[in-house]
């Protein structure tokens, strides 16, 4: 998708490319993509794109921190900003009436990647946590986690099988509390369905499930 889509065929996959799509009315391969991965998808399979077809998580799961080194910072708020630029960009560019918009998507779709890899890998480093992008800056979760949270898919915990051990809270790149069942735990729409709580608890009290809202 990054390759062909994105650097073949000239098509903004970022979510400047989206905001883009929809103002002209045009139902290309972005506006596909959100509405099956990024809106509607999520319904179903939660983060599951975060976790398993993200680029740019693709890149930052090469870092050394998978499992963070600190406790979760109050900065989500970082996400929504980030999303209103983007919206705001896009915007200007109509209202102001600039000319050769696919050119300049294609620019800001080269651009936007480059700095989400540097500014995602600088942050893993400093913050010691391969996924502090995805928890504090990404903009695409302003999409991802209002649906998540009606996910069908999900990671439930066998409290007669839990030891309280902790180790799946430890363990969790999202910092989300396994051990918690209700749609309201901690960092509950966070989850990315990684596998690592359910690959690592000691006594098999996770377990991955299909369950209605």
């Amino acid at each position: 998708m990054l390759v062909y889509l994105g650097l073949i065929s000239n098509e903004n996959m970022q979510l400047e490319g989206f905001w883009y799509y929809l103002f002209t009315g045009v139902f290309e391969a972005a506006t596909i993509h959100y509405a099956v991965a990024k809106i509607f998808g999520p319904l179903v399979f939660g983060r599951g794109w975060c976790g398993y077809a993200c680029w740019t998580a693709m890149i930052l799961d090469l870092l050394p921190y998978k499992t963070p080194q600190g406790p979760r910072k109050k900065i989500g708020f970082i996400r929504y900003i980030t999303f209103t630029v983007s919206f705001v960009f896009v915007s200007a560019l109509f209202l102001l009436q600039i000319g050769n918009l696919e050119r300049i998507m294609f620019w800001s779709f080269l651009i936007g990647n480059i700095l989400y890899y540097a500014i995602g890998i600088a942050l893993a480093y400093i913050l010691k946590d391969n996924r502090a992008f995805c928890k504090y800056i990404c903009p695409i979760t302003v999409f991802l986690k209002p649906m998540s949270y009606f996910s069908m898919l999900r990671v439930k915990c066998d409290k007669e099988k839990c030891i309280s051990c902790n180790k799946c809270k430890r363990i969790c790149p999202m910092n989300v509390d396994m051990t918690d069942n209700a749609r309201k735990r901690t960092n509950a729409t966070e989850c990315i369905l990684c596998m690592e709580c359910i690959d690592n608890c000691p006594r098999k009290a996770l377990k991955f499930i299909c369950e209605k809202s």
